[in-house]
């Protein structure tokens, strides 16, 4: 799933605050293929809104999975206000029963989340992570098929859903995690006096349902302006480049195959930043990473500042 880290920090959560919802409008957070707003009125008992319910979230798990968020409101696809539900009309187990009987074949490991502000239930707001269901495809109570089009659900082609039937045999990896650490040396000779080393590994996750043999992460550095310095760690296969643009290109080989369900750290690597310019890098410099595995590829860009500071 392209997402960015925010958007992986809501879909790892268990809980969700309403300091989470509200980082969504102050940040002007936009919808996407993974992400949808709903206000409120968009939970009704008639019918139609029923349905609509139904098709929003089986074109979610027919795609790449996502968020959906009701009690939120959008204008131009960007979060913009708060939109209370009444926690007490419009229950978690009101929802559960239309995905239950409007949804054919059920959809696993979905998760609804209801966020109550103040404490009250009258001003919730309902958060449901979808995943990319291995049992797709999905049929809605209209015997019809939907998926994710640009900020909507639209039908799916016949061909598309044949296609769907052999997600199941399919691998699907994701970043997991980012551990991160730091030291400073001091060093008597070559262009630094005083070096902080960052050292950084990265955790994939195989959330599919078969083995992955084959994958490497990508991780692409802008730091045209600066004298860096990098090594492999830990018998991680490592390999450097400087693309046409300048963009520095550090390459990661997985050593091992990872099972459904596995976590695995896919290599470690230490980078050197001469001392009196870290600070400065890590307020200006991102992290581009791309995740490439037989089935597919899985991307996200990152401040530098964010995972060291989040992570150490």
């Amino acid at each position: 799933m392209l997402c960015n880290s925010f958007m992986i920090d809501l879909l790892n959560k268990e809980i969700i605050t309403e300091e989470d919802i509200n980082q969504l409008i102050s940040t002007k957070t936009e919808e996407s293929i993974h992400l949808d707003f709903k206000q409120a009125e968009a939970l009704s008992k008639n019918d139609k809104k029923k349905s609509e319910i139904a098709k929003d979230i089986s074109a979610f798990a027919n795609s790449d999975g996502g968020i959906v968020i009701y009690g939120l409101k959008e204008s131009g696809h960007v979060a913009e206000s708060l939109s209370f539900i009444d926690g007490d009309e419009f229950t978690k187990e009101w929802i559960e029963q239309i995905l239950q009987t409007r949804i054919q074949r059920k959809i696993e490991d979905l998760k609804i989340i209801p966020v109550r502000f103040d404490n009250d239930i009258k001003k919730s707001i309902y958060v449901i992570i979808v995943p990319a269901s291995p049992l797709a495809p999905h049929m809605t109570s209209d015997k019809k098929f939907y998926k994710r089009y640009n900020f909507e659900s639209v039908q799916m082609e016949e061909y598309e859903i044949r296609n769907l039937y052999n997600r199941k045999e399919k691998t699907k990896l994701i970043i997991n995690n980012i551990i991160t650490s730091k030291k400073t040396e001091v060093e008597n000779e070559g262009d630094f006096d005083e070096t902080t080393f960052f050292y950084l590994a990265f955790q994939i996750e195989n959330i599919g349902n078969a083995i992955e043999k084959y994958y490497k992460l990508m991780i692409g550095m802008n730091f045209t302006n600066y004298t860096l310095k990098w090594e492999a760690l830990k018998d991680s296969k490592l390999n450097h480049s400087i693309l046409p643009d300048d963009t520095r290109s550090i390459s990661l080989v997985n050593s091992s195959p990872i099972f459904p369900g596995e976590i695995l750290s896919i290599g470690a690597f230490q980078l050197g930043i001469k001392t009196s310019e870290v600070e400065e890098v890590l307020k200006s410099e991102k992290l581009k990473l791309k995740l490439i595995y037989s089935n597919g590829t899985y991307e996200m860009e990152m401040d530098l500042n964010k995972i060291i500071t989040t992570s150490i």
